[in-house]
């Protein structure tokens, strides 16, 4: 996605891996707060034995991204922690910022077809969220990533656009510039949290994909629309 929609922009990938469940109970102190002069770099690169990845931690970036599944059937969650780190990483450019992507990364592909007018209420049981991955591989009708285009990632972002846009406001529709600016990721976050504890079910959402908007969000949310 980044190379085909930001082609010029340098970057490198770190790969955490484990859950943000895991990740979250390294971050709080005794006191059950993160501290305000968090590194999340030195936090990773502290536990890191690999080089070549240590070697990514060691240098310095301009934004930091942090992008993880929100597991609603995760064992041992800490689902009040991870609230609180969405508060914290609210700032690419500096502490870094958080995307959570329910139930996991995958959702950015969950489409039958574009339009998909289906998309709007569709949702995940918590008990299916661990065979996810194969739900979207037997539903999606863009299971080839090496075959997506720049048309079709602004497809796919404009369904997560008018998704967060449903689940916050009820309405299945895209958003302006200022409407986009102001998006609520933390009560995006609270509706899926309750979602999962009342009923079971989380509603499918990428916030990924909102990286590549916030980075020119005029120009970006223009593609979006002639794409749609």
């Amino acid at each position: 996605m980044l190379k085909k929609c930001l082609p010029n922009v340098e970057y490198d990938v770190y790969s955490y891996t484990t859950t943000i469940h895991t990740l979250a109970r390294k971050l709080f102190s005794k006191n059950g707060e993160i501290d305000e002069d968090l590194d999340i770099k030195g936090v990773l690169k502290e536990e890191e034995t690999d080089l070549s990845k240590r070697r990514i931690l060691k240098k310095s970036y301009t934004d930091i991204i942090l992008v993880f599944d929100f597991e609603p059937h995760c064992d041992s969650p800490e689902f009040e922690k991870i609230k609180k780190m969405l508060e914290y990483f609210t700032d690419s450019s500096n502490m870094g910022k958080l995307y959570n992507n329910y139930p996991m990364m995958q959702s950015y592909k969950h489409l039958k077809k574009m339009p998909d007018n289906d998309f709007m209420n569709r949702k995940i049981a918590r008990e299916d969220a661990s065979k996810y991955k194969d739900i979207v591989n037997n539903e999606s009708c863009y299971k080839n990533l090496s075959k997506y285009n720049y048309p079709i990632f602004m497809g796919i972002i404009g369904h997560h656009l008018m998704k967060a846009n449903y689940i916050l406001n009820k309405k299945y529709e895209l958003m302006n510039r200022d409407e986009f600016i102001n998006l609520d990721y933390i009560k995006i976050y609270d509706i899926e949290w309750r979602s999962n504890r009342k009923d079971g079910v989380v509603d499918v959402l990428n916030t990924f994909v909102f990286f590549i908007v916030e980075y020119n969000s005029t120009r970006m949310l223009e593609k979006v629309k002639e794409f749609m």
